[in-house]
């Protein structure tokens, strides 16, 4: 779609009449499930899910902090604007997580 065109969520409903909507209630045409998305799921999204995860930090300062080391080591996203903070974690953690993986670091704590 260009400009301002939008959908006519009436399209469909031919000559009925709309008194479902003068009575706040929205006719059946018009409801969607909750938990329907609007296009599929696309295969870079089915491949993704198992890389991906969310991390909270015990420092609110953490998230910055990496994404201002990214930029300032020129690690930035596709779109050549942001930080790419992912490629810049796996970077950092590679190394660590190896090494703990060899029993070469004691683990949290001892």
């Amino acid at each position: 779609m260009a400009g301002n065109e939008r959908r006519d969520p009436f399209r469909r409903l031919d000559d009925e009449p709309l008194t479902g909507m003068v009575a706040n209630t929205m006719p059946p045409i018009l409801r969607r499930p909750a938990s329907e998305r609007r296009t599929a799921i696309r295969p870079s999204e089915k491949r993704r899910r198992r890389r991906r995860m969310g991390i909270t930090f015990s420092d609110t300062n953490i998230p910055e902090r990496l994404r201002e080391l990214a930029r300032r080591w020129g690690m930035l996203a596709p779109d050549g604007k942001s930080p790419n903070v992912s490629a810049l974690v796996e970077y950092l953690l590679l190394p660590r997580l190896e090494a703990a993986e060899h029993g070469e670091l004691d683990p949290p704590g001892e």
